[in-house]
């Protein structure tokens, strides 16, 4: 469940990210749906950042690295 949740974000964000860059470029001066598009992003970021941090803090991901 935890894993899906990250993927679905990741992929939210990805989707948030090209729906800019059709907004940037399709749109005339002067419209805000490519900086909204980009705030969304950004908000989805720090989501995903804080849910990676819950999830070593929680015990649900494990760090695999030899040293």
């Amino acid at each position: 469940m935890f894993r899906v949740a990250a993927l679905f974000i990741f992929a939210s964000i990805v989707v948030a990210l090209f729906t800019s860059l059709w907004f940037m470029m399709k749109d005339r001066a002067g419209e805000k749906r490519m900086a909204n598009t980009l705030m969304i992003r950004v908000i989805l970021s720090a989501a995903l950042l804080a849910l990676v941090l819950f999830g070593f803090l929680s015990g649900h991901l494990h760090s695999h690295v030899p040293w």
